[in-house]
């Protein structure tokens, strides 16, 4: 196993040592002959893995026999990537670091590759792909803050996932493993795809299919659930609430073997959880007989000549000017549904005033457009 790499070990930690002169390199070989050297061991490498996966009959042996190979390559480019950061050196030592990196880094995708079943993706990622896919994330990250600061998504939730990627940029570059930047990178592909930050749902989706177990993801989602309870007065109504969020929770896909964060419960299972000791409290806790009002006593309804599309959007446009401060977009529906009663209609369904909430059709659009113009013209009478 140790003789695999050997020329290529000694070529890197001793032919290219940073304390020799360019003379003295000259005088040890040429650059191209080094270079040929590096080359006819890059080919061997490809063919001595294949014979050696061949030869070992056992899985485990195999696994190990390649693992073992990744590892020791993996050592070789961070070598190399050190010697490539001493100050002065000359242009022909940096064109040979490169060339030898170029060489490693094919073998290293070989073996990811032709080996996939093999590749140990709980091993660190080579400092000089770490640093490019770093590169690559601070990038995304800025075209993400750009995207989201059109929507209407809450900045809380916004602040959090930058929150995560600008972690991840900073202190993982002390060497995070292939699982942990594919998960990184998958991510954010994903946020930024097909106007996934245009709402919150389209968001959550994503972070629930990545298992996104974040603590401060699991704090906002937990402040999310109890503003949902708040919005309610009885706890039947509470109950009823909190189970209809806990089977959206539990109805949206999530991927296998995915999480964010190891060494904690999936997001699921800490919402759920949740969820479950606050119904269980409810279902538990005293409740007292409400007085039956008399006839005129009984609450009424605002009612209002607007179409549920017109109030709806009237509602938008508050929210988004920041007239209503609540953070909980799905509770200040409910209190309009439980409080104002439309042209059509004494009581408006939720589920149909949230969906035309998000996405007012141009009619509605344009029929409030002539209903705010004319409220000017009662402006200038006034």
């Amino acid at each position: 196993m140790a003789t695999i790499l050997e020329k290529w070990s000694a070529l890197i930690n001793n032919t290219l040592s940073s304390s020799l002169s360019p003379v003295e390199l000259e005088n040890i070989a040429s650059i191209n002959s080094i270079i040929a050297q590096s080359e006819l061991e890059r080919n061997n490498l490809k063919t001595l893995l294949i014979e050696g996966v061949i030869d070992r009959q056992k899985i485990r042996d195999k696994h190990q026999y390649v693992q073992v190979v990744q590892a020791m390559v993996i050592r070789l480019l961070d070598k190399l990537y050190s010697c490539k950061q001493v100050k002065g050196l000359d242009d022909m030592r940096v064109h040979l670091y490169n060339t030898l990196g170029l060489h490693l880094e094919e073998v290293l995708g070989f073996i990811q590759d032709f080996f996939s079943n093999y590749f140990d993706r709980n091993e660190k990622v080579p400092t000089y792909y770490l640093l490019i896919s770093v590169e690559e994330l601070c990038r995304q990250l800025q075209h993400l803050q750009k995207l989201s600061e059109v929507g209407e998504v809450d900045r809380e939730l916004i602040k959090i996932l930058v929150s995560n990627f600008k972690t991840f940029c900073s202190i993982k570059l002390s060497g995070p493993t292939y699982n942990e930047l594919l998960y990184q990178k998958n991510l954010m592909n994903d946020l930024l795809s097909n106007n996934v930050l245009e709402s919150e749902s389209s968001i959550r989706e994503v972070l629930f299919y990545f298992n996104f177990n974040d603590d401060d993801f699991v704090a906002y989602l937990f402040d999310k659930l109890k503003g949902v309870s708040e919005s309610f007065g009885l706890n039947k109504e509470k109950i009823s609430a909190l189970r209809y969020e806990q089977k959206n929770v539990n109805q949206l896909r999530s991927k296998l073997n995915c999480y964010l964060s190891p060494n904690m419960p999936s997001l699921k299972e800490q919402v759920n959880s949740w969820l479950e000791e606050e119904i269980k409290f409810l279902q538990t806790e005293p409740t007292f007989s409400v007085p039956i009002k008399t006839e005129n006593e009984a609450d009424n309804k605002i009612q209002t000549s607007l179409s549920v599309s017109k109030l709806d959007l009237l509602i938008r446009l508050m929210v988004v000017d920041k007239i209503i401060t609540n953070r909980v977009v799905a509770q200040v529906l409910r209190i309009v549904i439980r409080t104002v009663a439309s042209a059509q209609a004494e009581n408006i369904g939720f589920s149909s005033f949230e969906s035309k909430y998000h996405k007012p059709d141009r009619g509605t659009i344009s029929a409030v457009k002539e209903l705010l113009f004319r409220w000017i013209k009662i402006l200038n009478q006034l």
